[in-house]
């Protein structure tokens, strides 16, 4: 499918409770369960909707993914994808990073136990020279 028919049809291009072509914006919160403990495939908005996995599905096919994933904001983004690595792994971070990711980084991640250096990624020898064996991510 060409780049720009993905962006109508990819990820999920029929509403299945609807029969609608695009997947309508669901503004609710919460979702009726059947039973304690079920596992219906939505419970409460914060932790998915279709509209959320539409658009996660739809970033997983435009970038010939397995899975896409949304977020309310850059910040919980990143936050996330620091929280796979484990203590003592080490990450080269750009040294021009958003000011909250420095934060982040600086407040609550090192004192997780991850470790971090900073440089000017444009200097692909001061990258390299940053590499450790711990090193995890650039």
């Amino acid at each position: 499918m060409d780049f720009k028919t993905q962006l109508i049809h990819g990820g999920i291009s029929q509403d299945q409770a609807t029969g609608a072509v695009s997947v309508p914006i669901y503004q609710t919160s919460t979702f009726a369960q059947k039973e304690l403990g079920g596992h219906p495939p939505f419970e409460y908005s914060r932790t998915g909707n279709p509209t959320r996995l539409a658009v996660e599905n739809l970033i997983a096919d435009l970038e010939n993914g397995t899975a896409g994933f949304a977020f309310a904001s850059g910040s919980a983004a990143i936050h996330t994808a620091f929280s796979l690595f484990s203590a003592g792994d080490h990450i080269i971070v750009g040294n021009d990073v958003y000011g909250g990711t420095f934060r982040l980084i600086n407040t609550i991640l090192t004192r997780l136990g991850l470790e971090f250096t900073a440089v000017d990624t444009r200097n692909l020898t001061a990258v390299a020279k940053s590499i450790k064996a711990n090193t995890k991510a650039i």
